[in-house]
């Protein structure tokens, strides 16, 4: 499994959106699916219920959250 660590805006983001830890793990390690964004940055998505989470990553094998968001744009 990826060793994944969390900045503090996204440790916040989590409290916010009462999301666990092993949760994001979970979806960085095995997400629905990808995209690629500028520089290291990607983006790893998973349905949760009837939203979808957006989970910002920099780098791989480590990765850092930077950030996890519902994606209102995405359906």
């Amino acid at each position: 499994m990826k060793i994944v660590s969390f900045t503090k805006h996204a440790e916040r983001m989590l409290v916010e959106r009462k999301l666990r830890k092993e949760v994001i793990e979970d979806i960085v390690a095995q997400p629905e699916w990808t995209e690629t964004g500028e520089g290291d940055i990607w983006y790893a998505f998973k349905r949760l219920e009837k939203r979808i989470l957006r989970v910002v990553v920099k780098g791989n094998n480590p990765s850092t959250v930077i950030t996890v968001y519902f994606d209102r744009r995405l359906r």
